[in-house]
C-alpha cells in the first residue's frame, strides 16, 4: 500500500472499497482529530473533515514482519538491549553487556553479582563509602538491586550513583529511573531513602515511583505509584500521593497533576506508551531508545500521537506507522530527518 495514508483509508471505508489488508491495517489504528473529536461514524473508527490533521494511534507490531520505511534503509535499526557500564570507586570500569553472569567484584564493602543477563545485585559485606556509578547508554537499559534490597530500573541514557555499602540510602540520578524502595528500620524508626537530581530532592519511606530527569526535557517529572514521597525544590516542599505526578521546571512553581502512573513506567517492561504527545517529544524518546540522531527539515505540524511501541519493534516499522499520520522521514544510517 505505498503512499496510502490514514485519510485515504477512511475514504475507502466510507465508499466500501477497502481491501482485506487495508481493513486489517485500519482496525489496528484509532484516529483522532488534532483539536477535538466528533461523534464516531462506526464503532471502531472516527471520522473528521478532510482539512483536519489525522493523528495515528498504532499497535506497531502489525508491521513488524512486512514493511520497510524507505529504500534508503539498507540495514534496519534495532531497538536497545541490556547494556550498561559500572564504574567502581577506584575508577575501574566494567562493561556489563559483555561481562559473564556471576560474581563480578568482591571489594569496596560489597559483593557485586550480575544475574539474568541484565541485572546487577549488591550484597553488603562491610562499611565502605566508595562511590559506584551505573550508566546506561542510548539504546541501553538495566536493572539494579541495591544493598538494602531496593530495586532500580534505568532507562536508556540514564545513570545512578551511590555508595557501595548503601549505608546512607542516598542516590544521585539522571535520565529516567524507576524505584521500588525497600522498607528499612533502625532502632524502631524508618530509615528514609533520598534521590537527588539537578533541581530537586525526593525523600521516601517505602514506595514505588519514577523520576524522569533527562536534560533535553523541559521539566523533571516524578510519578508516584505507591506509598508517599516528599519533593523539595527551590524552597518548595510537597507530599505526592499515588497516581499523581510532580513537575519541576526552572523558574516556574512546582506543579502537581493526576496521571496514569502505570503508563509512565511501562518502559521498564519494554514498552513505550504515549498519549497526546507531540512529534518532537515522541522523537526524543525514540532517539534514546534506538540511539538515532533526529533533525527537522522545515516546519513540521505539531501532531499529537497516542499508542504504544514494543521494545522488540524495528525502527522501520515505527516510522511506517507514523508516516500514515502525515509525517515523512528520510533515513540515512542513524540520522532521521523529519519532514512535513
Amino acid at each position: 500500500m505505498p503512499g496510502l495514508n490514514a485519510e485515504d483509508l477512511l475514504k475507502k471505508l466510507e465508499n466500501g472499497t477497502l481491501t482485506e489488508e487495508e481493513r486489517a491495517l485500519l482496525e489496528t489504528w484509532y484516529l483522532y482529530e488534532a483539536r477535538k473529536r466528533t461523534q464516531p461514524v462506526r464503532k471502531k473508527y472516527w471520522w473528521y473533515s478532510s482539512a483536519a490533521a489525522i493523528l495515528v494511534i498504532a499497535l506497531i507490531t502489525f508491521w513488524t514482519k512486512k514493511e520497510k520505511v524507505q529504500k534508503e534503509i539498507v540495514q534496519d535499526i534495532l531497538p536497545g538491549d541490556y547494556r550498561a557500564q559500572l564504574i567502581l570507586g577506584n575508577s575501574k570500569q566494567i562493561d556489563l553487556e559483555n561481562a559473564p553472569n556471576g560474581v563480578l567484584v568482591e571489594d569496596e564493602g560489597a559483593l557485586i553479582m550480575k544475574v539474568n543477563g541484565g541485572e546487577l545485585v549488591y550484597k553488603r559485606k562491610s562499611n565502605s563509602k566508595a562511590k559506584h556509578k551505573l550508566i546506561t547508554p542510548k539504546a541501553g537499559q538495566y536493572q539494579l538491586t541495591l544493598a538494602d534490597g531496593t530495586k532500580v530500573w534505568l532507562n536508556a541514557a540514564s545513570s545512578i550513583e551511590f555508595s557501595s555499602d548503601f549505608e546512607e540510602r542516598v542516590v544521585q540520578a539522571s535520565g529516567e529511573v524507576y524505584f521500588e524502595v525497600a522498607h528499612l528500620e533502625r532502632n524502631g524508626k524508618r530509615v528514609p531513602f533520598r534521590v537527588i537530581t539537578d533541581t530537586q530532592v525526593v525523600e521516601v519511606l517505602g514506595t514505588r515511583f519514577n523520576i524522569n530527569s533527562y536534560s533535553d526535557e523541559e521539566a523533571i517529572e516524578t510519578t508516584l505509584l505507591e506509598g508517599s514521597i516528599q519533593i523539595s525544590s527551590s524552597g518548595e516542599k510537597t507530599i505526592l500521593k499515588p497516581g499523581h505526578q510532580a513537575k519541576v521546571q526552572k523558574g516556574k512553581p512546582l506543579r502537581i497533576s493526576k496521571i496514569d502512573a502505570h503508563q509512565v513506567v511501562a518502559w521498564k517492561d519494554g514498552i513505550i506508551r504515549f498519549e497526546g504527545i507531540g512529534i518532537n517529544e515522541l522523537m526524543r524518546q525514540l532517539s534514546r531508545w534506538y540511539d538515532i540522531e533526529v533533525v527537522y527539515e522545515g516546519t513540521v505540524k505539531e501532531y499529537e500521537f497516542v499508542g504504544e511501541i514494543s521494545r522488540d519493534t524495528k525502527l522501520s516499522s515505527v516510522l511506517k506507522i507514523l508516516e500514515a499520520g502525515g509525517v515523512r522521514f528520510q533515513v540515512e544510517g542513524k540520522k532521521i530527518t523529519v519532514m512535513e
